[in-house]
């Protein structure tokens, strides 16, 4: 229940224990604090019982209540039957048959819910060693690659990549973003030798830009990490100042600003007051801006794409090139001349 509201839950549990002793004395009263006094007794399964009512809200406990009910259901059931097999008993033996038959089912049902608990005992001990083996598996695993050199540079022990190599690599992909940024709002994306100069030319702009400045600093006489970090750090910074560049280009294009005058009308039809329908134009045109560089990024990276292989036909094309081609080894069968076929069918 937490620290807060522990005090009061115990002090409400004591009182209930208290009043259950009927104004008996308790004559050993660090006995009856650890036997009956301070222990939770859950009547239920929820976690916040105690003697049927929650802890958290004080009222009467619900899964007790469910539990009470299917207890009454049961003993109906069991005085229905009793009635209808037996129903020439007296009723002192008719109760006497109810409650041997309450036991019996009590019994079947603890024996039951021990059959239940034994398989989740298994159940849980299997688990834990299918865990401890992925455990095992995987801390393997981190070590094999942790024990992998570098892919780049070699170093040894690096998980694949060392900290310069993979701060060089996101800088790389950094410019590489930027400069498809910068070519996109370049000019149109139809012809793509076009692209692909528009592009070269705004990469290797942004990596003099990088190169300069790491260039520097390596004379400054800073360390590799703190170069690489460098470099990282500025190229990030290129590709927000060209996507700002381009997002600045985009938002005074023709588009853009059709469609603001167009939100502006209908708000501003629909509305009346001319803050809220230019809040609307300005949300448009932004998300129209957003949606063009989207666009051109998409033409770029189509451009950079390799040209597609040949498209293959279907299945039966496909299989007569493949009949065609030959095997390696292949074991070639003389064909029998048309004569010989014939003999050979006459003969079977």
């Amino acid at each position: 229940m937490g620290s807060e509201q522990a005090p009061v839950v115990l002090a409400e549990r004591l009182e209930r224990r208290l009043a259950a002793q009927h104004g008996e004395r308790v004559r050993e009263p660090v006995g009856w604090l650890l036997a009956r006094g301070l222990p939770q007794r859950a009547e239920c399964y929820a976690p916040a019982c105690d003697d049927q009512v929650r802890m958290d809200t004080g009222l009467v406990c619900p899964s007790c209540e469910l539990l009470i009910g299917d207890r009454r259901a049961l003993r109906h059931q069991v005085g229905r039957a009793v009635a209808a097999e037996l129903p020439r008993l007296t009723p002192a033996e008719a109760r006497a048959e109810v409650e041997r038959r309450l036991s019996r089912e009590a019994a079947q049902q603890a024996a039951r819910d021990a059959v239940r608990r034994e398989q989740a005992a298994g159940d849980r001990a299997r688990r834990e060693v299918v865990w401890a083996q992925q455990r095992e598996e995987l801390e393997s695993a981190k070590a094999a690659l942790a024990a992998r050199p570098c892919e780049e540079c070699g170093v040894p022990e690096a998980g694949g990549l060392c900290l310069v190599c993979s701060q060089n690599r996101t800088a790389r992909a950094a410019v590489e973003q930027a400069a498809q940024v910068a070519a996109a709002v370049s000019g149109p994306a139809q012809d793509l030798g076009v692209v692909a100069e528009r592009l070269a030319a705004c990469r290797v702009r942004l990596e003099d830009e990088v190169g300069r400045s790491a260039g520097r600093l390596r004379r400054e006489g800073m360390p590799e990490a703190a170069v690489a970090w460098e470099a990282r750090t500025l190229a990030e910074q290129l590709l927000q100042q060209e996507r700002a560049r381009a997002m600045d280009a985009l938002l005074a294009s023709e588009e853009a600003r059709t469609e603001a005058e167009r939100v502006f009308a209908v708000e501003r039809a629909r509305r009346g007051g001319e803050e809220q329908a230019r809040a609307a134009a300005e949300e448009a045109r932004q998300r129209c801006a957003e949606l063009l560089l989207a666009q051109r990024l998409g033409q770029i990276r189509v451009a950079q794409r390799p040209p597609a292989s040949e498209e293959v036909g279907g299945w039966r094309q496909r299989l007569a090139a493949l009949a065609a081609r030959p095997l390696h080894d292949e074991i070639r069968v003389p064909q029998p001349a048309a004569g010989g076929c014939r003999e050979a069918v006459s003969a079977a």
